[in-house]
């Protein structure tokens, strides 16, 4: 289905011009676009498709939660990032054959093939690296794609690890290939690593309120960078769907290494809007690109010139990456949700075929939760489609904001994982069940909500279980999210020694932050709930009492700020500047060597 926003339409070319820099990316076309690859973060594995009889002809198991590839620029070589077991895939790209596997980083992300050489280029979100990999050469032989896999080889590739701002997820490579470009996901903010030096020589922002950039892709004529991310307005002190985040287009001169205020693109303006914008691509004479919107599940054409949104075609669910046509007549999306890529024709805005890449292994439920987490199509779910639950708590993550929320006061954004286990929910304890979340999307996203034979109950009175299969299956998905262990390299004797003083009697940490690994005295089965007065809600601004519930010390390595508004940047600064009367802790006394240790033990967790 096409909405047209404008009179204007995309002109389409009748031959492709090559891109002067990669980017990466969860869809690859092949060099001459006879095959498409995808990645299926939940099959764990990668399909390969006919663009000419669109047709799904394989499919091959890779690493856990595959999410972005890149074909080597002589096509003979696939790699692929895998995020859950933190390897490298590499692939015979005719075949399907794994070569292959090395072990990167954590939570590997992003992947560009550097032409001309064996070296590929990942972005490890979870410890800040950028890693360089030069590979050895690699013998393909095998049989034709549609076969099996043999036993793959072990890789021992050289190795360089780039350290850089956190999370940073998407790459592009510089039209001369001499600079590396990455996003970082919860700023905005691109690093440009000189490959020369092998060292970050410029930090570019996108503007403070940035948030959720996985994309970059260079203009292929005006040399451009592109980012599709949204705007976190957290200084809006009425939070509603249309004036919390906005989703967007950032322009960046490379070469001034600066971001172009006057040509972002606002993609919130329109009969509806868009949400949680990932991936673009250009059309080949470069007047128009090509946005995918995760969350509402559309592709968008923008006008550079006139800096607009003027079309929409509705795809599949959870669009997450996009591939032009080398003759720009035709483009594939990457319908990550719905397990499918959609052919659009470029020239008639239309989707014209759908194909299948893979069977989810995820229960019926689950997988319907997955997609009512973040989707906001349905107005059920959000008015206008402007957010989903993802729109803050991306893959159950956090976005790294404090919000000012009627009722309560600033709340710094928990993350979701693991919230099945440590009941009731929310910093001051006011949700008890996952299914409570209905109000989320009522009050906040401005959904009509998913139970929608009769009211719900208030929260934290009676079950909201029950009462509707979707709203089940939103809560189902949820308690799948599990919390993630940590990838920091740490002193094992310094954890020890951590361990030791967080248990000690004087100290207290144990007291509120008690049944590990959970740590915390939160559960639902005490009730009145538990909640602490730790000092920490003295603002004029809280509107919920003083006291908080006590959240779980897991995943603090990837969770600041911290506390409920976020007001310590750091765990040293939580420790210390934040617990002047140690009422959090005793921390007072402690030393400053067994400061570090303890943030040694809490950053294990």
């Amino acid at each position: 289905m096409m909405l047209t926003l404008a009179a204007a339409c995309c002109a389409v070319v009748a031959s492709a011009q090559a891109l002067p820099g990669a980017s990466s990316g969860g869809i690859a076309l092949s060099p001459g676009g006879g095959t498409l690859y995808v990645v299926n973060p939940d099959s764990n594995s990668v399909s390969a498709l006919d663009t000419r009889s669109n047709q799904k002809i394989a499919e091959t198991p890779v690493g856990q939660d595959p999410r972005c590839l890149a074909v080597s620029p002589d096509g003979n070589t696939l790699y692929v990032t895998n995020q859950g077991s933190a390897t490298l895939s590499i692939l015979d790209a005719r075949t399907l054959t794994l070569l292959g596997t090395v072990a990167v980083d954590a939570e590997p992300y992003g992947i560009l093939a550097a032409p001309g050489e064996p070296v590929v280029y990942v972005a490890a979100s979870a410890n800040a690296i950028v890693d360089i990999l030069r590979l050895p050469g690699i013998s393909r032989r095998g049989p034709p794609l549609h076969a099996g896999r043999p036993s793959a080889p072990p890789i021992r590739p050289l190795l360089t690890r780039i350290p850089v701002k956190p999370k940073p997820e998407g790459l592009a490579l510089s039209a001369d290939g001499a600079t590396l470009y990455a996003t970082h996901f919860l700023s905005g903010e691109i690093s440009a690593i000189d490959l020369a030096t092998q060292r970050v020589v410029r930090s570019i922002s996108t503007g403070a309120d940035s948030n959720m950039a996985q994309k970059i892709a260079i203009h292929p004529q005006n040399g451009k960078a592109y980012l599709p991310h949204i705007r976190s307005n957290v200084s809006n002190p009425a939070l509603l769907f249309d004036s919390t985040i906005f989703p967007v287009v950032s322009v960046v001169d490379l070469a001034a290494g600066q971001e172009i205020p006057s040509q972002r693109i606002d993609l919130s303006i329109g009969a509806n809007s868009t949400n949680l914008p990932f991936d673009i691509a250009f059309a080949p004479d470069g007047e128009h690109g090509y946005v995918v919107n995760f969350g509402s599940g559309e592709m968008s054409v923008v006008d550079f010139a006139r800096q607009i949104r003027v079309a929409d075609v509705d795809v599949g669910d959870g669009p997450r990456g996009i591939a032009v046509s080398p003759d720009g007549l035709k483009a594939y999306v990457w319908n990550s949700l719905s397990n499918d890529v959609s052919v659009v024709d470029l020239k008639a805005l239309q989707e014209i075929a759908r194909i299948p890449v893979t069977t989810s292994p995820l229960p019926a439920d689950v997988q319907r939760g997955k997609i009512l987490f973040f989707s906001s199509r349905s107005s059920r779910i959000s008015t206008q489609r402007w957010m989903s639950c993802g729109s803050c708590h991306f893959e159950g993550d956090t976005d790294g904001r404090t919000w000012m929320f009627a009722g309560s006061g600033p709340r710094n954004t928990p993350t979701v994982r693991g919230s099945a286990q440590t009941m009731p929910l929310h910093w001051s304890a006011d949700r008890c069940q996952l299914q409570d979340f209905e109000f989320t999307i009522r009050q906040l996203q401005g959904g009509t909500g998913l139970i929608t034979n009769g009211a719900p109950n208030p929260p934290c009175t009676a079950s909201n279980a029950g009462l509707s299969a979707d709203l089940d299956a939103l809560a189902a998905y949820t308690a799948t999210l599990q919390a993630k262990p940590s990838p920091v390299p740490l002193d094992a004797a310094s954890v020890a020694r951590g361990a030791a003083i967080f248990a000690r009697p004087d100290t207290a940490c144990a007291a509120c932050h008690t049944r590990p690994p959970l740590y915390t005295d939160s559960t639902e089965a005490v009730v009145p709930f538990l909640k602490h007065d730790v000092g920490t809600g003295t603002s004029p601004l809280e509107q919920n009492g003083s006291a908080f519930d006590t959240p779980s010390l897991r995943m603090l390595w990837d969770t600041p700020p911290y506390l409920h508004d976020g007001s310590a940047a750091t765990l040293m600064e939580l420790l210390t500047t934040s617990n002047t009367g140690n009422l959090h802790g005793n921390t007072s006394q402690l030393s400053a060597q067994e400061l570090r240790d303890l943030i040694a033990f809490l950053m294990s967790l």
